[in-house]
């Protein structure tokens, strides 16, 4: 008897968790319909380059991205600069997204001349790049100077819709949290097109107000999710979801402004 009881309540909290993805999938599926409208590259440089490729991104790079932004050819650009010499992560990452596809077409042109958007002195510099075509899936606040950037990758074990309503079910209620207690400024969710063989597929990038901030993250972390815990369909996710998603090497940066 007691046995049965317990498998019709774990029964009754799985099919609440469907339904509650099933709504979220609902409203996701059309996120990513039409080409992809932003570009992820990740740029490598050996450790002896790291100080002539920063000041290369700064002085020759940065205002060569905001040129292709004032002329509309970029809806937007970030720039971010791995704080450490780290050979399991990048040292430079460029966010970029477009408009419409037709101005993507315009960056493959630009692709030509500019492999990954550099200029052929910071591009020797350069050990090796990855460009990752996708969407940015979900995004919220503005910018701001001073920001301690978290990067974080994941390799995603589930498709892109069930991933999507998972976000928005239990991911983005303790970003969304995070960001009501004041610790972040912005956050992005960007999920890769064409994912096979890359060793992630989609990266969550969270834009802490400073230092301080960032380094409060455990214990904000912490106290949204003992709030989100009152929450019936939140806490259904959070005591019998499956495994979605593993975390890859995160990464600590200073966001180069573009403006």
């Amino acid at each position: 008897m007691i046995a049965t009881r317990s498998f019709r309540i774990a029964a009754a909290g799985a099919l609440l968790v469907l339904g509650v993805l099933l709504v979220h999938a609902a409203h996701a599926a059309g996120a990513r319909e039409g080409g992809p409208l932003a570009i992820v590259i990740t740029y490598h440089v050996p450790p002896a380059n790291r100080a002539a490729f920063r000041k290369a991104m700064e002085e020759i790079e940065v205002p060569r991205f905001r040129r292709w932004k004032e002329d509309r050819v970029l809806q937007d650009a970030r720039i971010l600069m791995n704080r450490y010499a780290d050979s399991a992560t990048w040292d430079a990452m460029a966010l970029i997204t477009f408009a419409a596809y037709a101005d993507v077409e315009r960056w493959n042109g630009i692709e030509r001349t500019s492999p990954a958007g550099l200029s052929p002195a910071t591009l020797s510099l350069t050990s090796a790049i990855e460009t990752a075509p996708g969407d940015i899936v979900r995004e919220r606040g503005a910018g701001q100077e001073h920001a301690a950037v978290l990067v974080i990758p994941y390799e995603v074990i589930v498709p892109a819709n069930e991933y999507l309503a998972y976000l928005d079910g239990y991911v983005l209620p303790q970003v969304d949290g995070w960001r009501d207690e004041g610790m972040l400024s912005r956050y992005g969710i960007f999920i890769a097109r064409y994912p096979a063989g890359r060793p992630w597929q989609s990266m969550l990038i969270l834009e802490y107000r400073d230092d301080a901030a960032l380094g409060e993250r455990d214990a904000t972390t912490a106290k949204v999710r003992a709030r989100l815990a009152s929450d019936t369909k939140w806490k259904a996710i959070s005591d019998t979801k499956k495994n979605v998603r593993n975390e890859k090497a995160p990464v600590i940066a200073d966001a180069l402004p573009v403006r």
